[in-house]
């Protein structure tokens, strides 16, 4: 059982392909050519030396000098098997250990993409992110499903890239985004902006059918004149706004005023304008249409935090 456990987890978390093979070693009493050609048909995976403790000491350094001349890619497991007590039971033989690939288990995704960002977080000795925003775990873990990903390793790498290339632009925020997933997703995984919304739509709509009541949905959607999707969409941001919510309690008070604030800060960021009286002009030539100047003051003030 344990060595079978051991062969899973080296296939998952090495990346390893080879076969499970077994070799007695007191079968072979002369270990010629049947150890050597246990360890070529071993490589890549994992070789088991069952008896191996059985072996008397100057069997054993053969055993180990071989294994040390010939084995570069396999995993040697050595297994002494101790003999049941008179009146015991045999013990049954072992059962395989079957583990589902990787892109079938997007629990595990998510907590890996947590994981390899705090120990290489810990490597870089860095301070002050704290890891992936929601939508770009989702991003990651729909990029290890459309192409089968099986490779732990290799997700673990895809972390550490997305890092280095984080760094690599500056400074790095409270949390990455998938600004800064997607155009490694893109080289790497051809993730395409289409294809992640589509993924968005069916994610959404299997939620919303499981968690909330479709029909509420279309309801609030209908109430306040937008799509069903866009409702949806501005939810999931409101749950990322409330992930980045750190330095006061996650009050009510604290979530809308934090919102409000987001909100007018992207508003402004929509106008693309760079002074008070080009936002005011966004909004059309007639005054009527324009917010006042005591308004956009305001609003200005919030945005860049000027009343702070």
């Amino acid at each position: 059982m344990l060595v079978e456990a051991a062969h899973v987890v080296a296939c998952d978390l090495l990346d390893r392909t080879g076969p499970l093979m077994t070799y007695d070693c007191q079968v072979d009493s002369g270990l010629g050519g049947a150890l050597p050609d246990a360890i070529e048909r071993a490589r890549g995976g994992t070789l088991v030396l069952d008896r191996f403790g059985a072996l008397e000491s100057r069997r054993r350094s053969s055993v180990t000098r071989l294994i040390r001349d010939r084995s570069d890619d396999a995993l040697i497991l050595a297994v002494r098997r101790s003999e049941p007590e008179a009146g015991s039971v045999e013990p049954r033989p072992a059962t395989a250990i079957h583990l589902k690939p990787l892109h079938e288990r997007e629990e595990d995704i998510w907590e890996l993409v947590d994981h390899f960002f705090a120990a290489t977080a810990e490597d870089l000795e860095l301070e002050g992110c704290r890891g992936l925003s929601r939508q770009a775990k989702a991003d990651i873990a729909e990029a290890v499903r459309e192409t089968s990903l099986k490779s732990v390793r290799r997700l673990r790498d895809v972390i550490r890239d997305v890092l280095f290339e984080a760094l690599a632009e500056g400074a790095l925020p409270l949390k990455l985004t998938s600004e800064h997933v997607r155009p490694y997703l893109e080289r790497n995984f051809g993730q395409t902006e289409q294809g992640r919304a589509e993924h968005d739509a069916a994610l959404v709509a299997s939620q919303f059918d499981a968690v909330v009541e479709r029909s509420m949905l279309e309801r609030l959607a209908d109430t306040h004149g937008v799509p069903p999707d866009l409702m949806v969409r501005q939810a999931r941001i409101i749950g990322e706004v409330i992930e980045h919510i750190d330095d006061v309690p996650r009050s009510y008070r604290n979530i809308m005023t934090r919102m409000e604030d987001v909100q007018r800060a992207s508003l402004w960021l929509m106008t693309g304008a760079t002074t008070q009286a080009a936002f005011r002009r966004h909004f059309g030539d007639e005054g009527f249409m324009r917010p006042t100047k005591s308004v956009a003051w305001a609003l200005y003030n919030r945005v860049f935090k000027r009343d702070m």
